[in-house]
C-alpha cells in the first residue's frame, strides 16, 4: 500500500507539470506560428508584388494610360493575355493582378463561371488605402469577388507622380488557415508525442526524475518562447533510457517548429526571422560584455539575367547549391540565412573575418553548377559590418547594406568592408 501511494503521489507530482507544460506550450506556439506566418506572407506577397511592379515599369519606356481599353506603358502594349499575372501565377501559384485606377486589367483571378475577373472594381478598403493614399498595403481579410484574400497592394504612379492604378498579389485566406492549422496539427502530435513519452518515464523511473524533467521542461519552455537555437543537455541526450529519449523527442519538436517557421523552405538555411533573432542575441551578448560579432550580406550578381537566361528553376538550383556552399564555409564560426531573394546574411562570431569572406568569394567565382546540360557560373558582391557600441539590428545591417549597395556600384564581385 505504501509503495503504491509513494508511485501514485510522484505520478501526480510528475504528469501535472507536465501536463500544464504541454497546454502552454500549444497556447504559446499557435499564435508565435500564427504571426509567423502572416509575417512570411506579407514578406513574400511584398516582394513578389514589387517585382511585378518593376517588371511593369520596365516593358516600356514613357507614362502608363489606357488605349481602346488596353493598358499601355509608353508604346508598349499589356495586350490582353494576361501572359504577365499569370506568370506570377505560373511560378509562385499566388494570384496577381495589375489595376487602372481601380478597375482589374490583367488577372489572374476567376469568377465562378470560370472567366478572369476583368473589369471587375477593386473594394473601397483598397481605393482608400492605396489609390487615395497613395501607400502600399498589406491586408489579411481584403474581398476579392466573393472570397478573401491576404494581399500587398502596391500604387502604381507615372512619372508626375499621378497615381494610376496599382499591381496586387495575394493568396486566398481558406489556403494560409489551412496552413496554419496544419501546422498547430504538427505540433500538437509533437507534443502528445513528447507527453506520452514522459508518462511512460514517470511509470519505470524514481531516480533523478525531478532534475531529468526540470532540464526538458526549461527548453520546451524555451522552444515555446521563441529561442529556436537554444541547446539541451547533453548529458540527457547521452542517457539510454525513458528521459533520454524525452530529450530526444523534445529536441525534434525543436527542429519540427525550427523547419515550420525558423528555415527557408527552398535552401533549407535558416530565414529571416530566425537570423533577426539569433543576431538581436549576438547584439545583446557583445553589450553584457561578450564576443564581438560581424555580419557580412552577400547578393548574386545579376541573378535576374541569371533567371531570364536559363530559366527560374535554374535560378532556384543556383541558390540550393550556393546554400550548401555557405553553409559549409561557415560551419560553427556562426550562421548563414537567405535573407531574402538573391541575398544571404552571414553572422560570423568574429571580428572582420574579411580573408574568410575573400576565399569564400574565389571559391564561389570557380563554381560550376550544371543545370539539365547547361553550366552555370556566378559572381557575388559582399558588404561587411562589424559589431559597434549601442549597435541595432537596423543599424548593422544597414551599414552592411550600404556597402553592399557601393559594390554594386563599383563593378560587383567584390568584398566592401
Amino acid at each position: 500500500m505504501g509503495k503504491k501511494s509513494i508511485q501514485y503521489a510522484l505520478n501526480q507530482l510528475v504528469l501535472v507539470p507536465l501536463i500544464c507544460l504541454g497546454i502552454i506550450t500549444l497556447v504559446i506556439s499557435i499564435p508565435v506560428i500564427y504571426s509567423a506566418i502572416v509575417s512570411e506572407t506579407e514578406e513574400g506577397l511584398k516582394n513578389l508584388s514589387h517585382a511585378l511592379l518593376e517588371k511593369c515599369n520596365i516593358i516600356g519606356d514613357g507614362d502608363y494610360h489606357l488605349e481602346d481599353n488596353v493598358l499601355y506603358k509608353g508604346d508598349v502594349s499589356f495586350g490582353n493575355d494576361c501572359s504577365i499575372v499569370d506568370s506570377v501565377k505560373e511560378v509562385s501559384g499566388i494570384d496577381a493582378t495589375i489595376f487602372w485606377n481601380d478597375t482589374r486589367m490583367l488577372t489572374t483571378i476567376k469568377l465562378k463561371n470560370g472567366e478572369r475577373a476583368v473589369g471587375t472594381k477593386a473594394s473601397e478598403q483598397v481605393i482608400d488605402r492605396v489609390l487615395k493614399s497613395g501607400r502600399e498595403y498589406f491586408a489579411s481579410n481584403v474581398p476579392v469577388n466573393e472570397e478573401y484574400y491576404y494581399g500587398y497592394y502596391i500604387p502604381m504612379k507615372n512619372s508626375d507622380d499621378t497615381i494610376v492604378g496599382m499591381v496586387f498579389v495575394g493568396k486566398s485566406r481558406e489556403r494560409i488557415i489551412g496552413s496554419i492549422f496544419h501546422m498547430i496539427g504538427q505540433v500538437f502530435i509533437a507534443v502528445a508525442v513528447v507527453m506520452i513519452a514522459a508518462v511512460g518515464i514517470s511509470l519505470r523511473y524514481t531516480s533523478g526524475i525531478v532534475k531529468s524533467l526540470s532540464q526538458t521542461r526549461e527548453f520546451l519552455e524555451s522552444v515555446a518562447q521563441g529561442d529556436l537555437e537554444c541547446q539541451i543537455d547533453e548529458k540527457l541526450l547521452a542517457r539510454r533510457d525513458e528521459f533520454g529519449e524525452m530529450g530526444r523527442f523534445s529536441e525534434m519538436l525543436q527542429k519540427s517548429i525550427l523547419k515550420l517557421i525558423g528555415t527557408d523552405p527552398l535552401t533549407g538555411l535558416y530565414n529571416r526571422r530566425s537570423c533577426n533573432e539569433a543576431l538581436e542575441r549576438a547584439i545583446n551578448e557583445y553589450n553584457r560584455g561578450g564576443k564581438k560579432y560581424t555580419v557580412a550580406i552577400g547578393d548574386i550578381d545579376d541573378f535576374k539575367k541569371l533567371n531570364d537566361t536559363y530559366g527560374h528553376l535554374a535560378g532556384d538550383e543556383v541558390l540550393k547549391v550556393l546554400s550548401k556552399l555557405l553553409q559549409s564555409n561557415i560551419q560553427e564560426k556562426g550562421m548563414v540565412a537567405r535573407w531574402g531573394g538573391e541575398e544571404f546574411l552571414i553572422l560570423y562570431r568574429e571580428e572582420n573575418p574579411v580573408q574568410e569572406i575573400e576565399a569564400l568569394l574565389e571559391k564561389i567565382r570557380g563554381m560550376q553548377i550544371t543545370y539539365k546540360g547547361q553550366s552555370i557560373n556566378m559572381t557575388m558582391t559582399f558588404g561587411i559590418s562589424s559589431c559597434e557600441k549601442n549597435d541595432t539590428t537596423e543599424t548593422i545591417i544597414k551599414r552592411a547594406d550600404e556597402k553592399l549597395y557601393r559594390g554594386k556600384e563599383n563593378g560587383k564581385n567584390q568584398v566592401v568592408a
